[in-house]
């Protein structure tokens, strides 16, 4: 996938999408394999809002349960298998540990009957079926727990995703079939014909040469800034919009914490997770992650989404709550690294911020442009699938979404467990050592051969981006002429995630 804006002024296209977070990297895939011409255009880089400062999870969303969304958690844990199969090197198995303390604003029977639903709505997709932790059994599995007034838990499986690279590889199978993609192309007007969208009048902010891309059909993927995009396009409709802020922050595992843990927050009683992050990942479950994931909190948004910031106070709260239940003990000088993201939820009823449902709403303004708010990144393809259907709708023609046995780029044609120690042997066997083939058949899966090719035609290219960290200067010139990186940033925080927790090197110039 290279870099090709000439090709938006030179196409005309059945279907224009603005935005390259992971909803519009879904619908890109979608239309395409469906036979449309295709467009999809960003401001920024690919998955660089909300996209890629998740909480790394694809889950069902067991706490959705609470407020009786079962049809949405039923949808998501069906979809989590799907992503386990077209995905297996960017999103694999995590246990998650439970404990119950006396105090809980749920009691131990309200969990375990939420974890038994959680079981039943999965059905033949489930993972492995939730345990019961009696307190001798927790507290040999967790001996980083708090003790006074544990009373025991229970253990459940979810999953863990590189979220950037995983809307990254969505946006890569788009193009291998035909979809023309370019970051950091802004929209700076709409063209319309008859009273309707039919284009955009852009600016490529790399060469700051101006365009117009003419499409029949607009669609409005733009997170955060959907209604930003909806006011550039003369819609008069209220805002579609209700953005929450979600922070995280990350430390080092000291404790040596292989499970993840969902906990609720002694102060407000809300659910967040302590996750072991950036593991060395085999075939199987894998420990000795050198980071913890903490997060997230869950307020209402009142910054803009192009200048978030992690507060003093959010960090505070954070480290409060793994304060509460694990050892050793967080301040603020452990914090490696902090990130946040506005979660594009949609209007609805008043209330808490975590109230706000994780669904997603399609609108179809006077001008015909087809915005879309709201939605969880675990359910991207059942959301983008829906959305094609109102381009089709518009289009006149209907034809069969084909993603859900649709392998995304780097994802091997057999199962992970065959695939892993034969890839790893391979790039051995070219004279790679361990470490490296481990890391780069875990970031790039298939792709890891081609990155391979660069290192044995540039081998001065070998050396790491910083020392003690297992990103090679070759994946750089990998990322450029492959994956549309063009700023430094792009590689630290996306391609790779270096810089979110060695923010320092943001400022060199790679």
């Amino acid at each position: 996938m290279q870099r090709q804006p000439e090709r938006l002024a030179d196409e005309s296209f059945d279907v224009l999408i603005v935005g390259g977070g992971i909803t519009g990297a879904g619908v890109a895939l979608d239309a395409t394999l469906r036979g449309w011409r295709l467009a999809l255009i960003d401001k920024g880089d690919f998955a660089a809002g909300t996209s890629s400062v998740s909480s790394k999870l694809v889950h069902g969303g067991l706490r959705y349960l609470e407020h009786g969304e079962f049809r949405l958690v039923h949808e998501a844990l069906h979809e989590r298998r799907v992503l386990l199969h077209n995905a297996p090197h960017l999103v694999r198995p995590l246990k998650f540990i439970l404990p119950f303390y006396r105090g809980f604003r749920l009691p131990p029977w309200k969990w375990r009957l939420g974890l038994a639903l959680y079981d039943l709505l999965a059905g033949h997709d489930n993972l492995r079926r939730s345990r019961p932790l009696p307190l001798a059994a927790l507290r040999r599995a967790a001996p980083s727990l708090e003790r006074a007034d544990l009373l025991g838990g229970a253990s459940y499986f979810d999953a863990q995703m590189d979220d950037a690279r995983l809307c990254l590889a969505v946006l890569r199978t788009a193009a291998r079939h035909g979809a023309a993609v370019a970051n950091y192309v802004e929209a700076r007007s709409f063209e319309q014909q008859g009273g309707q969208v039919a284009g955009v009048r852009a600016v490529d902010r790399v060469s700051g040469k101006e365009c117009s891309i003419r499409a029949r059909v607009v669609v409005n993927a733009a997170g955060p800034w959907v209604d930003a995009v909806c006011r550039l396009a003369g819609e008069t409709g209220g805002p579609l919009l209700q953005p929450t802020k979600g922070a995280h922050v990350i430390v080092p595992n000291r404790a040596g914490i292989a499970s993840a843990f969902l906990l609720l927050h002694p102060r407000d009683g809300r659910v967040f997770f302590v996750i072991p992050w950036l593991a060395e990942v085999h075939a199987g479950e894998a420990p000795g992650a050198t980071k913890l994931l903490i997060g997230t909190t869950d307020t209402f948004g009142q910054e803009a989404p192009d200048s978030l910031t992690v507060s003093p106070d959010e960090v505070a709260y954070l480290l409060e709550g793994c304060n509460r239940y694990l050892q050793p003990a967080l301040a603020p000088a452990d914090v490696l690294g902090s990130f946040a993201g506005l979660r594009p939820l949609i209007r609805a009823r008043p209330g808490e911020p975590s109230s706000l449902s994780r669904e997603f709403h399609i609108a179809v303004g006077p001008s015909g442009l087809i915005s879309v708010a709201g939605g969880k990144y675990t359910t991207y393809r059942c959301m983008a699938a829906a959305v094609t259907d109102a381009v089709e709708n518009r289009l006149g023609r209907r034809h069969r979404c084909r993603t859900r046995d649709c392998l995304l780029d780097g994802a091997p044609s057999q199962s992970w467990e065959e695939y892993w120690p034969r890839a790893v042997g391979a790039l051995r066997r070219r004279g790679l050592p361990e470490s490296t083939a481990r890391h780069l058949v875990q970031r790039y899966g298939t792709n890891a051969d081609a990155v391979a090719d660069d290192l044995a035609r540039f081998p001065e290219l070998a050396a790491p981006v910083m020392p003690g960290e297992p990103d090679l200067q070759v994946e750089w010139r990998y990322q450029r002429e492959h994956e549309m990186a063009v700023y430094p940033a792009d590689h630290l925080l996306r391609r790779s995630r270096l810089g979110l927790y060695r923010p320092e090197v943001l400022n060199s110039r790679l």
